[in-house]
């Protein structure tokens, strides 16, 4: 029996609040409540990008994405708040490039003080990282553990047909920016799907598992975020 996703109420609950200051603003701003020289503060991308952070930062137990998004909006709606004469503009690629950097090297030294706290070893792991490029695994291990997958300006393919879960719990953990990940899972394996989407898609395309048993104490979680980009699971008979 396939599992449903279950999510976290505290994370429907600060979307919720999130969705109903956003309307707010609106009713506000078509009832000329809001001045006209912070309309175009409020309603910027920046500010986007300000309050998807933060809704990132108090909805999720990793606060890195939050912590870069909120970073990178509040440096880009400074000089619109003081009116600073300097052209922030050209600095858009180089921030966005240290805000990804941060957030790679962040992700990839938890998932490694993960893998050591659990065996030792990380043969049992995927470690994918595609920059610009991308490609097609198959992954054949027996006693499959999860791992990490990181596409930014990419895409990969990870075919898990052929792999057995571990006992317990494992997990992959999920980042994509300008990019897409497509994860291939037998029907038979209890997936979870817990992947938040900026500007963005997650498509869970797992066929029915009416005629499968799925095998007691072993789960998949997917996880992670997708930024301007996509993630796909999904399953062959």
């Amino acid at each position: 029996m396939r599992s449903q996703h279950k999510s976290n109420p505290n994370n429907r609950a600060i979307f919720g609040i999130f969705l109903i200051l956003f309307g707010c603003l609106l009713v506000l701003k078509n009832l000329d409540f809001i001045p006209y020289e912070l309309r175009h503060i409020i309603f910027s991308w920046p500010s986007l990008l300000l309050g998807l952070g933060a809704l990132f930062f108090f909805g999720k137990e990793d606060k890195t994405t939050g912590v870069a998004l909120m970073t990178v909006g509040g440096l880009f709606l400074l000089p619109t708040i003081f009116d600073w004469s300097f052209d922030w503009r050209g600095l858009f690629w180089p921030i966005m490039l240290i805000a990804i950097g941060v957030v790679v090297i962040r992700k990839r030294n938890v998932c490694e003080f993960d893998k050591r706290s659990e065996v030792g070893f990380d043969s049992d792991y995927i470690d994918e990282l595609n920059i610009f490029g991308g490609g097609e695994k198959v992954i054949n291990n027996k006693n499959f553990r999860g791992g990490k997958v990181t596409c930014i300006f990419g895409g990969t393919e990870l075919n898990l047909s052929n792999a057995a879960l571990s006992e317990g719990t494992n997990v992959i953990d999920i980042f994509t920016m300008f990019g897409s990940c497509v994860l291939i899972v037998p029907s038979d394996w209890d997936v979870k799907v817990e992947v938040s989407a900026i500007l963005g898609g997650v498509s869970d395309k797992r066929m029915s598992t009416t005629n499968y048993i799925v095998e007691p104490k072993k789960e998949l979680i997917i996880r992670g975020t997708v930024a301007l980009g996509g993630c796909e699971i999904k399953s062959y008979k």
